[in-house]
This record gives structure tokens, sequence and C-alpha cells, in this order.
């Protein structure tokens, strides 16, 4: 089996430290600009080289987050920071956006490019497409089963994966839920997570609401496949990768340990079964409850938790009352001072604070253990029988930071000492991987009078690497006869020499120092013809024959209407784990795996995230590419610019496509909450949804409905839809209006409004292509 990477998140500097003395093999972090956690301490310029420099030193690798969408005035700022990250020895990036792909590659072809999980690769066919464009590695979506990770590794590209942390509810890189509902896009770094929040299932006509567990519908449990290291390893994934660049250096560098314990003990053969005390020691740290996710095919109650959003803790007791200001527990695990703590009530308002008072029988303590009765002041109403939870551990926070003040792991490094007497002593040091030092001492040698400097001695001071990343290995004793020098010598020339090697160990691309960004040559673009038909995205057989005869063309992911309507250009699913392959002239490809066709003519549509120029100039460089849907994250205004600096570089108009009108969909989900409360969740293609109408209600009393697409993937949509005002019409784009919950007759009014306006603006329109 190969040994697979340990990758640890970093959002800070002890966090990183904490990493790096646990055990990992690389870390991600993100600078203070364009990283998908806005909110995570983030390092500046200066932390940023320290971080590099401390990393390098310990033979670990540096991954920047550079995770966003990218405007088209921030351009000039991304390439700049990519100039810094590249001069500052970044092992790689991490990036989502294709334009600042594209400019990277072409800029510095030799920087290592991960495509992170935001650009939304769930198939072969998008890591063949990646792989094409020069990545060296693609983050598979979180959705994405471990036989269908074995199934990409066979592409040749290096596969990460995530094995811990936090889930998300919908595609990374296809939620725009924080964005459309709160102005914070989650593709920008800045997601509020509205998906933790409470939400009811209803009837969208009658309004009745479907009985629920918990209200917190969206909210999944966390992932922890520690117990199936083993087959993850076999499933061919290059890196393993922990989430958590929000989380404290204590939750990183605990995980980080455990994993790496594990990892190294299933290669050394060792086959470690599960460990009841480790899966304790993380539940303590952070979980809402721990699900092996869709790597091993959770779904329903193994995969979300309704009950509760945030971190659960353990139970370490029950309350027996409740009296004069303090309630009476009894536990069932050790607690200390410095505790933190949480009852739970029935109406959710739980019970926070910290256990600085602890009291046995009426007296002050610093600890209980189970099966004694101990006092917490607690005012708020308890009733009996609530459960006391641990949500800190203080004394698992000593250990934790203790294991992580030191490596788990140093280089090994050679001494060679040569001289003779009159000379200085010469330290030259080596390590495992060939960086070499040297430093003499300011005093020479001298005759000894009693014990010379033999192998032994030297060791003894060589060897004093503990504020170090290095271990002795040899020392090599070329002394010529039998010399002096004093102790102090000795150490001060060890000193020079291992900082000597530190500083040649943290640079890692020398060449990368002499080399300056050029002009860097535009893509090869032939012109194209533009869209000029209105295009119509439906869903049902009504809205299909209402607008039959009208002149627009008509797109749809249904197999059913693609078959009974020969006009219908057939569309991609947003998600397609394994691809169905129309033969048509055209299509509308909803994810980048769609590129790797090369016969068929394809309308890129929204999923592909186009904000900038780059971003629309590599799509149209793509010789299958006919057209370019915009983003949904940016206005009529910059997709003018973007219109405007593509034809500033390329001379001739971009064939692209403006949403004009529609439900725009805040999440694509693998995770159905239909399923869940009217099923299990446990099986697909259920058909409920087709059946009735359903929306998630929340606190406001905000209707979101949801559906099912053609292979079942849940779409939460927008509670009203979307409608581009006569003014922000771009007559240079062909239009595109999407009916979801239309009826036939609306539907057609709506397209019928749509077409006079067009005409009114350019005259009547052609064909498309």
């Amino acid at each position: 089996m190969k040994r697979p990477e340990l990758l640890a998140p970093a959002g800070s500097m002890d966090a990183l430290i904490a990493a790096v003395n646990n055990g990992a093999d690389a870390v991600y972090l993100g600078s203070t600009r364009f990283g998908a956690r806005a909110y995570a301490g983030n390092f500046d310029e200066q932390q940023l080289r320290q971080a590099v420099h401390y990393c390098h030193q310990h033979e670990v690798k540096v991954y920047v987050t550079v995770n966003t969408l990218i405007f088209e005035n921030e351009l000039d700022d991304a390439k700049a920071l990519i100039d810094f990250l590249y001069h500052t020895d970044v092992d790689a990036l991490i990036v989502q956006d294709l334009g600042l792909v594209s400019w990277i590659r072409r800029a510095y072809p030799d920087f290592e490019l991960h495509a992170s999980t935001q650009m939304h690769i769930h198939n072969r066919e998008g890591v063949r497409w990646v792989r094409q464009l020069g990545m060296k590695r693609a983050v598979l979506a979180r959705e994405t089963p471990v036989e269908l990770v074995r199934e990409c590794a066979e592409e040749g590209l290096d596969l990460e994966i995530f094995v811990y942390g936090a889930l998300c509810v919908c595609y990374s890189g296809e939620c725009l839920m924080s964005s459309i509902n709160g102005g914070r896009s989650g593709n920008r770094g800045q997601c509020a997570q509205p998906c933790r929040l409470p939400y009811q299932l209803v009837e969208k006509d009658s309004g009745r609401v479907i009985e629920a567990p918990g209200e917190y519908l969206l909210s999944p449990m966390d992932l922890n496949t520690l117990d199936q290291v083993e087959e993850l390893i076999r499933s061919g994934a290059a890196s393993f990768k922990i989430e958590g660049r929000m989380k404290r250096p204590e939750y990183v560098g605990a995980v980080v340990r455990a994993y790496r314990e594990k990892i190294d003990a299933v290669l050394a053969g060792m086959r470690p079964t599960s460990e009841e005390g480790e899966q304790i020691r993380l539940k303590k740290l952070f979980n809402r409850g721990f699900t092996t996710g869709y790597l091993f095919h959770q779904s329903g109650p193994a995969l979300m938790n309704p009950l509760r959003p945030n971190h659960v803790g353990i139970r370490i007791g029950t309350v027996l009352s409740q009296r004069n200001g303090r309630v009476q527990v009894k536990l069932t695990a050790p607690l200390h001072q410095g505790d933190g703590l949480r009852i739970l009530r029935e109406n959710g308002e739980d019970i926070g604070f910290i256990a600085n008072y602890i009291y046995k029988h009426d007296l002050l303590c610093a600890q209980g253990q189970p099966g004694e009765i101990i006092e917490l002041p607690v005012r708020e109403k308890v009733r009996p029988e609530a459960a006391l939870l641990q949500t800190t551990d203080s004394e698992l926070m000593k250990e934790i930071q203790a294991q992580s003040a030191q490596p788990a792991r140093r280089t090994a490094v050679r001494f060679t000492i040569r001289g003779r007497a009159g000379e200085p002593m010469q330290v030259d040091v080596c390590d495992e991987m060939g960086f070499q030092a040297q430093a003499r001492t300011e005093q020479v040698l001298q005759p000894a009078q009693k014990a010379p400097l033999d192998t032994g001695r030297l060791t003894q001071q060589l060897g004093k690497l503990n504020d170090t990343p290095f271990q002795l290995e040899s020392v090599d004793n070329q002394l010529e006869g039998a010399l002096f020098l004093p102790v102090q010598q000795i150490n001060e020339a060890r000193r020079q020499a291992l900082d000597q090697l530190a500083q040649r160990r943290a640079v890692r691309y020398p060449e990368r120092a002499q080399l300056q960004r050029q002009g860097i040559q535009p893509l090869t673009i032939h012109e194209k013809q533009p869209l000029s038909k209105l295009i119509v995205q439906i869903e049902t057989r009504e809205q299909a024959e209402a607008l039959a005869e009208l002149p627009v063309q008509l797109i749809s992911s249904v197999p059913a209407l693609i078959q009974a309507y020969p006009q219908i250009m057939p569309s991609t699913l947003r998600v397609q784990e394994h691809p169905a392959h129309y033969e048509t002239e055209w299509l509308q490809a909803e994810e980048i795996g769609t590129l790797t066709r090369t016969t068929t003519r394809l309308i890129c549509t929204s999923g592909f995230n186009v904000t900038n120029s780059e971003a629309l100039a590599l799509l149209l460089s793509q010789t299958s590419v006919a057209g370019v849907e915009f983003s949904l994250e940016i206005n009529p205004m910059q997709q003018s610019a973007i219109r405007e600096a593509f034809k500033e570089q390329y001379g001739f108009s971009a064939p692209t496509v403006q949403y004009v009108y529609g439900y725009r969909d805040l999440m694509v989900s693998k995770a159905c909450p239909v399923n869940r409360l009217l099923k299990d969740g446990t099986k697909r293609n259920c058909q409920l949804c087709h059946q009735q109408a359903y929306a998630l209600k929340n606190k406001k009393g905000e209707l979101y409905p949801v559906f099912g697409d053609a292979a079942c993937y849940s779409h939460c949509l927008e509670k009203t839809p979307f409608e581009l005002k006569a003014g922000e019409l771009d007559p240079q784009s062909a239009w595109k209006l999407r009916l979801t919950l239309e009826d036939g007759a609306s539907s057609r009014q709506i397209v019928e409004r749509f077409l006079r306006i067009r005409n009114r603006i350019q005259g009547e329109v052609g064909t498309v292509g």
C-alpha cells in the first residue's frame, strides 16, 4: 500500500505548529486574501513567510488556498498575490477560479496547482479534464463514495479526499444560499452557514408541517473515518485531508496525531482495531455526532443531526434535582474544574457554562469522579433527568498542548568533525535529504593535556538537539590527534551549523528567486458565433407542450422530455457521478467533466462559476464550447465588464448567456429532506417530491421549494423567482429562462413577455449557433 499524505488545516500559527508537531505531512492555510475561510485567522505576508520556513525546516509542505471566485476588478490583485506566493516558496496552490488557473498555468508553468473541492469535481471525467488543464491534484467532492474514488484514481492524477471534520449539506461550489439570502457568498469565503439554522418541511400548497425529530433539517454530522483508514489507503487517494481551519490548535493537534498513528500502524501491518478511548477524545474536541459520510454510503439518520447544529461533546452525567441555585448531578465520567459543560433542555435553549465551582457535600472541590453526586451552580430552570454534557475537557487540553510542544518526528543529521592542533575545528552537518552546512569554531584546537575529544564526548555535545527539528544519527570524528576545545565552542559551532542547515532546508525552490513574471500570452481562441435565440430550461411535460411552438430553444435534463420532444436540447445534470452520454450536436453542460466531450457543441452554465474574463476565455478556448453563461453571483454591470475585457483582449465579442428569469438553486444536495422525513432517507428515487410540492420553512415563515432532479439530487430553490429588470438585460448575450415550479399557462406568459422585450430590443431572433 502507498503511504498517503496527511494534510492538516492551519488557521493560525499555533494550529500550524500543532499540525507539524503531531505528524502532518502537509498543511493548508489561507492568506488574508482570496481564501474560502475569510473568518479564519489566516496569514499576512510576514506570517506566511514564517509558516513556509517553519514547515519546510520540518519537511512539511505548505499549500495555500486561493480558492474563491475572482471578480474582474480583482484580477490584478489576485495575480500579485500569486507572484508573492510563488517567490515565497509555497509548495502548491489550492484554486477554485478557472480563470486564475488558466493565468497561473501560463505565468508560472512549474507552480503546482490543486483543484479545490469548490471546483465541484465529483466524477472521473472531471478529474480527467483538470489533469489535461495541467493541474497536479484534484480535491474530490465530499459526496464521492470510496468506489468512485478508486475509479477516479485510475486517471493518474493525485486525489485528495476529506477524511475528518465538518460536512456541507450542499455540494461545495454549488451553494448560493448564504450569498442570495444574506449577501455572504460561500464561493467568496464568507458563508454564514444558513444550513445550520432551524427549518421545517411543509407541504407547499396546504402548509401542513411534516413531523421531524428536530428542527435542524440541513445540518449534517461531522465526518470521522478513523476506523476506515486502511480501506481509504487502498482507494488510491494520495492525500487525506482534515477539515478545520476555524478550529483551535488542540483540535488540529489531536486529530492529526490520531490519523498519524492509525496510518502508520496500518502501513506497518498492525491492522489496528477501533479504540473507544480515542473516539471519546475526538468527541470531546468537537462533534455534532460522527458519520463515515458519503464515502461509505451513510445517509438519512446516519448522516444528519437534526437535534443540534453545534458541538455536543459527550454525556458525563444526569441531573437528579435542583435547589437553592444548584443542580445535583450524578456523574458517569470524570469532571474537572475548568471543564466546559452544557445541560440540555427540551426547548433547545441549552445552558452552557464553565465548571468553575464544583461542590461535594457543600464543600468546594477540584474534580468529581464517576458514580459521585456533585453540585453545580445553575440558576436557570432544569428538569430532572436532563443530560449533562462535557464540551471541553480541561485536562485533555493540557495533555494535547504538552504533546504538541515537541515534534512527533525529527530529521536525522550526520556530523563530521575535522581539525588539527592550531586550527579551528570544522563542523560539517548533512541531513537525509542531502542539505549540507558547516561552521568553524572561533578558538583553535589545542593538544589535550587530559581527556581528548573522542567520539563519545563529541556525540554528547552534538546530540543536544531538543530545541531543533533534528535528531542525531551519527558523528564521524576525523580529528587528527589527541585534541582539546572548550565545550561552549563545540556548542556554538553546532548551533551555527544547524541554523545554516535549517535556512537551507527552508528554501525548496531556489530557482524561483531568479524568475520574474513576464508578459503573458493570451489563449488561442477562434471567433465563435453569438447565441441569439431565447433559451428556456424546463422541467415538466406541461411546460414543454405550452412552449413547443414558440421561437425559443428549449433545454431539459429530464430524459422523458428529451425523448418525447426532438427539438429539446439535452442538458447534463449538475451532479452526475457516472455521466450519461447523449448523441447530439448540442448539449448544455452543467459541470466540468462534460468538457472532456470534444465532438459536441456545449453551452456552459452558471455551474462553471465564470466571474472574470480569464475564466470566460479559458472555456471558449475549448473547441467544444460554443457559449458560456455567467455566474449567478455577479450582477449585470459586472457581466458587462467581463464582456468588455474579453473583447479588448481577443478582438471579438464572446458568445455569452445571461440568466434573466427563474428560481435559482440555493443548494444542490445528495441529502434529501423529503425522503428522510417521509421515508427513512436511505433509499433514493422515491419520487415523493414529484407527487406533492414541498418546501423548507424558516423561522421567518419564508418558504424555500425543494424538489429532486432526474437523478434524485435535491434542489433547494430561492423563495421567489429571480428576474432582471429591463435596463439590466444585455442585448449582446443570449437570454436564459429557467422554469421549474411554473405551470404551462404561466410559463407561456413569462416566455412571451421576454420574447416581446427581446424583439423590441434587437428585432427578430435567429437560431442557436
